[in-house]
């Protein structure tokens, strides 16, 4: 059984368990855990509010997780969820085919340019510090999942669920943003800043979690009334024991006191069960979030540098297959399937693709006027 990586930060100001929200599960992962409810349908409709309906709208179907479109041709998702040219991202129901991908050197976002036009696309937030404000959340992930209980006193306490199980409908919740994590040994990992928000015992009407298949969902703020993409779903919660002995369970805990915490020692490399005390005060497991502001000069500039996703793809041919290679223009991107079409050619040619990531040609399919050539990033 393939289960979720996890990510632990034992360093100053960035002390909470992560637990990474892969894409690959032993089950099939619906949406957002509320702290109020168990219920399954709880906002599986849109919000009523016609700003955070509009983020509702924006948030597209990425490999079972999801991608938020950033511009007209590109949209933005969490790295770790993988993906490949000839993934689609599906908005409101329309299909859209990922032809370039631009993966960020500094944190766990991607860019990935589609071939068709986004109806609308979120603008970036850009409203300074994020700490205190109100944040939507949106997910297809876990529900909640069966009660994490602690024996105290001779009394059963709820700390908080285990991860559930269901079918992968997208649902929204809120939160309260309470940290921006920034600390160095973050940035040279490579996984950039990150905003959290805690999953509190008292917390608001719709507290919200996420969890496995969350990732790459949006997480808004609002400034100028409208509601923008601060950052992109990427880990909550944590890997949870009543010892230091076998796996333990993913779980998201309003408290955490009287639990061991699968824990890793960043300067160390190694992971240890932390106990974590079981105080007066509520420890809550956190959400967390690749930080939009952190990386945006890096999302503009990709756009800007290839405003057309298209212009990715390179189609060469040639007489022989040593070459000499040259460029061909005369060619249309087509999607069912997806394919180079171009003019069929008189003579014997070999051609080759070109793009911003791994392509396979597949087999060619030829008629008297045309020529097609199936790719895909697989």
């Amino acid at each position: 059984m393939k289960r979720s990586k996890e990510l632990t930060a034992n360093i100053k100001s960035f002390s909470r368990t992560l637990l990474l929200l892969c894409l690959i599960l032993p089950f099939e992962a619906p949406a957002v855990m509320f702290l109020s409810t168990d219920d399954p349908t709880h906002n599986t409709t849109p919000p009523s509010d016609p700003a955070a309906a509009r983020a509702w709208r924006l948030q597209g179907i990425w490999r079972t997780c999801q991608g938020t479109p950033v511009a007209p041709s590109w949209f933005l998702s969490a790295k770790h969820i993988g993906g490949a040219i000839g993934d689609s991202l599906t908005v409101e129901g329309k299909t859209h085919h990922a032809i370039a991908r631009i993966l960020d050197p500094e944190s766990d976002l991607v860019l990935w340019g589609v071939m068709e036009t986004f109806q609308e696309h979120a603008k970036l937030y850009t409203g300074g510090d994020e700490s205190g404000k109100r944040m939507l959340v949106f997910g297809r992930g876990a529900v909640r999942g069966k009660p994490v209980m602690l024996e105290s006193n001779g009394n059963l306490e709820l700390k908080g669920w285990e991860r559930g199980k269901g079918k992968a409908v997208m649902r929204w919740g809120e939160n309260i943003v309470t940290h921006i994590a920034d600390d160095p040994v973050l940035i040279k990992k490579g996984l950039g800043q990150l905003i959290g928000a805690e999953f509190n015992r008292n917390g608001l009407p719709d507290e919200a979690g996420i969890s496995p298949c969350d990732s790459g969902g949006g997480m808004f703020l609002l400034q100028d009334e409208e509601w923008r993409l601060a950052a992109m779903s990427y880990a909550a919660g944590g890997q949870y024991n009543t010892s230091q002995e076998g796996d333990g369970f993913p779980a998201m805990l309003f408290d955490e006191g009287g639990y061991f915490r699968y824990t890793e020692l960043f300067d160390e490399n190694v992971f240890v069960w932390e106990f974590i005390d079981n105080d007066d005060a509520d420890l809550p497991s956190s959400i967390w979030g690749t930080r939009i502001q952190y990386r945006m000069s890096w999302i503009e500039q990709s756009i800007a540098a290839m405003p057309e996703p298209k212009t990715s793809i390179v189609l060469e041919s040639a007489p022989t297959l040593t070459g000499p290679f040259e460029k061909e223009s005369d060619w249309t991107l087509i999607q069912e399937p997806l394919a180079l079409r171009i003019p069929a050619p008189e003579d014997s040619r070999y051609y080759r693709i070109q793009a911003t990531d791994t392509v396979n040609m597949r087999t060619p399919i030829i008629s008297d006027t045309h020529l097609l050539l199936p790719f895909s990033g697989r």
